[in-house]
C-alpha cells in the first residue's frame, strides 16, 4: 500500500506543479513581473479552490483516497466540529484519508486536508487526531503556503518556481520536497527554515483555538507532539515524514502547554474514535489480530470470513447499545455478508430513524433497497441525502441509477449532469443539460433548473479561462 500510494502521490503532485509552473511562466512573459499571491492577488480564492479540487480529483482517480463512507463521514464530522466557530470562512474544507501507512498529514491549497492511515493508527484518541486536523486547517486558513511562495518570489523567477514545487511536494512527499527546496538557492533554503520555525508556531496557536471551539481537549496536541518526539528517537522511526514538515521540539511543546494551561473543556456526546480506528484497520489491512475489544474481535472474525461468529458478537453489542452507529452499521454489514438482507434492512431503517441524515447509513441502505428492487423507497432516501449533501457526487450516481430503473430519463440525465459537474467534467455536464433543455419530455420547472445549472457551469469556465 505504502509504496504504490507514494508513487501515485508524487506523480499527481508533479502534474499539479507542471500546470502551475506553466501558469506562472505565462504570467511572467505577459507582464514581466512575478505574480503576487494572497487574497487579492494573481492566485485568488477561486483559483486556490480549483487547484485543490484538481489535486484531490487526481488522487481519487488514482485510487489513493480511502472513500469508505462511514470512515469519510467520521473524519469530516471531526473537521466540521473544528470549523464550527471559525469566522469569515472563505473556502470549504475537505478532509480525506490517504491509503499510505507512513506517518503524515498535509494540506494543499483550497482546503483539502489529507491524513495518512499510518498517522491515524498512531493516534490514541480523537483529541490527538483532531489536533492534527486543527493544525492543518490553520495552515490553510493562514495561507502559509501562499505566503511562502510570495516570499520566494523576491529571489527571482527560477528560485520562485523551485520554491513553488518544493512547497507543494513537501506536504505530501517530504523526500521530494526537500530535494527540490534544498537543491535550489540559499534563499529558498532560508525560506523553508523560516516556514518551519514561524508558521508552525502560528498554526499551533490557531489550532488550539479551533480545538477549544470544537470541544476537543487541547492536551491532545501536546500528547501527540510528545508521542512524535518519543518515536522519532526509535531506530525504526528515523524517517517520520510528518516531522520533516512539522518539526517538534521542546520549545514548541512548552509554548503549547503554557497556552492551554488555563483551558478546561467539558466534553459531551459519544466518542467513537476507537471504533473508527478499528474499522479503518478492518478495511485497510489484509488481516487483523483477534485481540482488543469485542468490536475489534468481531471485525477480525468478519475479515477472515467467519461471519457467523462475528454475528454473535455484533448482535450482542447492538442490543446493548442500539443507538451506536458503529455497532449498527457493522452489524448490518455483516448481516449482508450472511445474505440476511431483511434483517439488515431492519437495522438500517431503525438507525436512520435516529440518524436521518447519516450519510454512510443512508448510502448503504439505498444500495440494499436497490438490490431488492425497491427503487421508490431508495429514491426517497436519496433525495433526502441530495438536499443534505448537495456537493456529494456519489448521491447523484445513485440517483441516476434509480431514475433509470423508474424510467424517468429526464431526471436521470439531470443526476448524471450533476455527477459530471462535481467530477470536473464540465463539457459532459453541459451536453447533458442541453439535452434536458431541448427535450419535449422536460417540464417547465426542470427546464428552468437545468438552464440555471448550465449557466453556473458556463460562468465557472469563463472565470477559469480568464485566469
Amino acid at each position: 500500500m505504502k509504496k504504490a500510494a507514494h508513487c501515485i502521490l508524487s506523480s499527481v503532485i508533479l502534474g499539479v506543479i507542471l500546470a502551475l509552473v506553466m501558469y506562472f511562466q505565462a504570467e511572467v512573459h505577459a507582464g514581466g513581473d512575478l505574480p503576487l499571491l494572497g487574497e487579492n492577488s494573481a492566485i485568488n480564492i477561486e483559483q486556490e479552490k480549483r487547484l485543490g479540487f484538481s489535486f484531490y480529483r487526481r488522487l481519487l482517480d488514482q485510487g489513493v483516497v480511502e472513500t469508505n463512507p462511514i470512515l469519510h463521514s467520521y473524519l469530516n464530522e471531526l473537521g466540521a466540529r473544528l470549523l464550527s466557530n471559525l469566522d469569515l470562512r472563505l473556502r470549504d474544507y475537505h478532509f480525506f484519508i490517504v491509503k499510505d501507512l507512513s506517518i503524515n498529514a498535509f494540506a494543499v491549497p483550497g482546503g483539502y486536508i489529507g491524513v495518512n492511515i499510518g498517522l491515524i493508527l498512531r493516534t490514541q484518541n480523537e483529541d490527538q487526531l483532531a489536533s492534527v486536523l486543527a493544525h492543518e486547517i490553520a495552515h490553510v486558513r493562514l495561507m502559509h503556503g501562499l505566503q511562502l511562495m510570495e516570499k520566494a518570489s523576491s529571489v527571482g523567477n527560477t528560485a520562485f518556481i523551485t520554491m513553488l514545487a518544493g512547497i507543494l511536494l513537501s506536504g505530501v512527499s517530504p523526500e521530494l520536497g526537500s530535494a527540490v527546496l534544498f537543491g535550489g538557492s540559499a534563499s529558498s533554503q532560508q525560506a523553508m527554515v523560516n516556514y518551519t520555525r514561524e508558521y508552525e508556531y502560528e498554526a499551533d496557536r490557531l489550532g488550539i483555538d479551533l480545538l477549544q471551539g470544537g470541544k476537543f481537549d487541547p492536551q491532545g496536541m501536546v500528547d501527540f507532539f510528545r508521542m512524535m518526539e518519543r518515536i522519532s528517537g526509535n531506530s525504526g522511526f528515523q524517517n517520520i515524514e510528518y516531522l520533516r514538515t512539522h518539526p517538534v521540539n521542546d520549545n514548541r511543546i512548552s509554548e503549547v502547554e503554557n497556552r492551554i494551561r488555563s483551558i478546561t473543556i467539558k466534553k459531551s456526546g459519544p466518542d467513537h474514535f476507537l471504533m473508527f480506528r478499528d474499522y479503518l484497520l478492518y478495511v485497510s489491512l489484509d488481516r487483523m489480530e483477534y485481540a482488543g475489544s469485542d468490536f475489534r474481535k468481531a471485525l477480525a472474525q468478519s475479515k477472515m470470513g467467519e461471519f457467523e461468529q462475528a454475528n454473535l458478537s455484533l448482535k450482542n453489542l447492538y442490543r446493548q447499545d442500539s443507538e451506536n452507529v458503529w455497532y449498527g452499521y457493522v452489524y448490518a454489514e455483516n448481516l449482508e455478508n450472511l445474505n440476511q438482507l431483511d434483517e439488515a434492512r431492519q437495522v438500517y431503517r431503525k438507525l436512520l430513524e435516529i440518524f436521518p441524515d447519516e450519510f454512510a447509513l443512508s448510502l448503504r441502505f439505498i444500495r440494499l433497497l436497490k438490490s431488492a428492487g425497491d427503487f421508490d423507497s431508495a429514491l426517497v432516501i436519496a433525495r433526502r441525502l441530495e438536499n443534505r449533501f448537495p456537493g456529494e457526487k456519489r448521491i447523484y450516481k445513485e440517483l441516476s441509477e434509480i431514475y433509470n430503473e423508474l424510467q424517468q430519463p429526464v431526471y436521470k440525465m439531470m443526476a448524471e449532469a450533476e455527477y459530471h459537474r462535481l467530477s470536473g467534467n464540465y463539457q459532459l455536464a453541459i451536453n447533458l443539460y442541453d439535452t434536458v433543455i431541448g427535450s419535449s419530455q422536460t417540464d417547465a420547472a426542470t427546464k428552468s433548473r437545468a438552464t440555471a445549472k448550465r449557466a453556473e457551469i458556463s460562468i465557472d469556465r469563463k472565470q477559469l479561462s480568464k485566469n
